[in-house]
């Protein structure tokens, strides 16, 4: 009886047009998939239907092309929200990246929510795009970071973690799984312990949705980031996922035509989640 486990491995990079590709006269064998993940036939072609046959400006003209255009990048969001199990589709914001999406809720959340002597808690195996953006912050806004140590199983402590948070913590930024150690934090138990405490968890998932059935509504993040590329999307697209009540609280990150409802000359009308 064959294990239901088993698959065809040469059936699955059959998929992938790269590995038909010789690199000095032997097969290619890509192990970086960590950094970014080789693209199979079916996101290629579809790409490059979309660019051949169904590009337009999305939410910006009522032609049929920008029709079908906005109807295919709603869609994605409605897929997206089905995959990780959000409540709601307009809790799911388009990034370029994870970092833009961190950037975003450290500039959009925590730039107006963290004052001068509020605390954040990082853990010490967190990406440069959980840390530096925090920096930014801590110079901006005078706040100050705690930093969660790693032991030498690469495990972290949950009553280290646990005294680490005081009555100034307000805000708890943690990767699901790290891209260096390949260490998976328990992310459900971490939220509960935040959540008592009525302090907001960013979670870092980049790495994690790769491997792991992810569901943000079981886990109870305030705020879930990741990145296509490593999905074996293409480069250029993210996903921030936030709480709607967070989401609401939000000051625009960037002005231009999509965040806008109206323009005047003494003022503007900014969009509701996820437009703006």
């Amino acid at each position: 009886m064959s294990d239901s486990r088993e698959y065809d491995v040469s059936l699955i990079k059959s998929e992938f047009p790269v590995f038909s590709k010789n690199i000095y006269g032997k097969q290619l064998v890509y192990l970086d998939n960590a950094a970014s993940s080789q693209k199979p036939n079916i996101v290629i072609d579809k790409m490059a239907n979309a660019y051949r046959y169904e590009y337009a400006n999305v939410h910006r003209g009522l032609h049929y092309l920008s029709n079908k255009a906005t109807e295919n990048y709603e869609d994605a969001r409605k897929t997206v929200a089905e995959f990780i199990n959000s409540n709601h589709v307009n809790e799911i914001i388009f990034t370029k990246n994870a970092t833009e999406a961190l950037n975003l809720v450290a500039h959009s959340y925590g730039g107006e929510m963290l004052t001068e002597g509020d605390e954040i808690i990082l853990t010490i195996m967190e990406h440069h795009s959980n840390i530096v953006p925090w920096h930014f912050l801590r110079e901006k806004n005078k706040i100050k970071i705690k930093w969660l140590s790693v032991n030498d199983d690469g495990d972290i402590d949950l009553d280290e973690f646990r005294s680490l948070i005081t009555d100034k913590t307000k805000l708890i930024s943690l990767t699901h799984m790290s891209n260096v150690l390949g260490t998976v934090l328990p992310i459900k138990e971490m939220v509960a312990i935040a959540h008592d405490k009525n302090i907001p968890v960013v979670v870092d998932g980049t790495q994690a949705i790769v491997h792991h059935k992810v569901d943000v509504q079981d886990l109870d993040v305030d705020f879930y980031v990741f990145t296509g590329h490593k999905l074996y999307g293409p480069s250029g697209i993210g996903v921030l996922y936030g709480k709607s009540d967070y989401l609401e609280k939000m000051v625009p990150y960037q002005g231009g035509g999509e965040m806008i409802e109206e323009v005047y000359t003494d003022r503007g009308v900014y969009g509701k989640p996820p437009q703006r």
